[in-house]
């Protein structure tokens, strides 16, 4: 992965604000050489605390991608 241009560390992340108590973080991010090389967090934040909703790991970029972008669809307020 490296040889694409694809460095460890944090690819894309977005804050959806659902109302003044509660938000989601969606990130996606690229791990060190790990088998399950991309890895998808959801963070749910409220007035309680901080709460880590869904956590996957992909073996490649474009499904990663994918999940990251029906994700967002999935929790934008409608």
């Amino acid at each position: 992965m490296l040889s694409l241009g694809i460095r460890p560390g944090l690819i894309a992340c977005h804050t959806i604000v659902i109302n003044e108590g509660l938000s989601y973080q969606v990130r996606l991010s690229k791990l060190y050489l790990e088998h399950n090389s991309f890895r998808l967090i959801i963070i749910a934040t409220t007035t309680l605390g901080r709460l880590t909703v869904m956590h996957t790991c992909y073996h490649d970029l474009v499904t990663a991608r994918n999940a990251f972008s029906h994700q967002l669809h999935q929790l934008e307020p409608r």
